[in-house]
């Protein structure tokens, strides 16, 4: 049995915050480039902060509060909890989730099976009123839909199959038809109808097998959307992770993968900024993801 204890609130003001922040310790992992790490306050606390720096991370940092405030109101208990937000709402703390909290990328059934609960039990909350305006917003939805630029792009389809012979996928690269994977996808009814984290992955899941646990982080791109998308973009995470996923097939969608699929290849065959290595990664990492839910929606 899980112990799922409820929010608690943490005694801390984001004065206390700013005193700790020379003994931010930094923290990898993932895609962002807000201030993230570990502060350790005076009476030895440690709290996980998260800073906005420019106005793209602001309005992020902004955003998950706001979902954080929701959802521990609405006593969904696979978050932590959080702790103290500065006066303009773009920073804010979080219980650390250190020591017993694993955030790699190894998996196993007991971690597999909860974070889908975790989905799950997401899907089941209504926001009303000012709560669901907090949603609406679409990240991904079939304006996102990869297949139609590919296919009416030269330059991107050359740029993936160049992408895709250099991990040596020469084979994918020249049976791709685009034009029909274009249309294929413009038949998927994309829903807006339940509540999803929309980048579930194993650092943004810290697991605790000593609890028997998840908690989600990282909630920029929720919204109302489609649990198709969601749950199978995490299942082909899991798949490139290593971990056999075939207990969990039901819950891929086969039209799913392909929409996915077209979303992934797109990402990854687009230019980079300049200067940034977190895109480089992400490239990498769309790449891979595009290739897999192909695969698996061939099979």
């Amino acid at each position: 049995m899980s112990n799922r204890s409820n929010h608690s609130a943490i005694a801390v003001s984001w004065s206390d915050i700013e005193t700790a922040l020379p003994t931010l310790i930094e923290t990898s992992g993932g895609y962002t480039t807000a201030q993230r790490g570990i502060i350790t306050l005076p009476n030895g606390q440690k709290l996980f902060v998260k800073i906005g720096h420019d106005n793209a991370t602001k309005q992020w940092a902004n955003k998950e509060i706001h979902v954080y405030r929701f959802l521990q109101k609405m006593s969904y208990p696979f978050i932590p909890t959080l702790a103290a937000v500065n006066n303009d709402e773009t920073a804010f703390a979080l219980e650390p989730l250190q020591d017993s909290w694993d955030w790699s990328d190894h998996w196993t059934p007991e971690r597999l099976s909860l974070t889908l609960e975790a989905m799950d039990t997401l899907a089941k909350i209504t926001p009303k009123n000012e709560d669901r305006r907090l949603f609406e917003k679409s990240f991904i939805s079939e304006t996102a839909d990869g297949w139609r630029p590919l296919s009416e792009s030269d330059t991107l389809q050359q740029t993936l199959y160049d992408k895709l012979t250099a991990v040596d996928r020469r084979d994918l690269a020249e049976k791709i038809d685009f034009v029909k994977n274009s249309q294929m996808s413009s038949s998927f009814i994309f829903e807006r109808t339940v509540l999803v984290h929309n980048d579930v992955r194993a650092d943004n899941c810290a697991w605790n097998s000593v609890q028997q646990n998840v908690k989600l982080i990282d909630w920029n791109w929720a919204q109302l959307g489609d649990q198709r998308i969601d749950v199978s973009a995490f299942l082909v995470h899991v798949y490139n992770t290593g971990f056999d996923i075939t207990n969990y097939v039901n819950r891929l969608d086969k039209s799913a993968l392909h929409w996915l699929a077209g979303f992934w290849l797109n990402a990854a065959a687009q230019p980079l900024p300049e200067g940034s290595s977190e895109q480089t990664a992400l490239r990498d990492y769309q790449l891979a993801s595009g290739i897999t839910a192909f695969d698996l929606a061939q099979k």
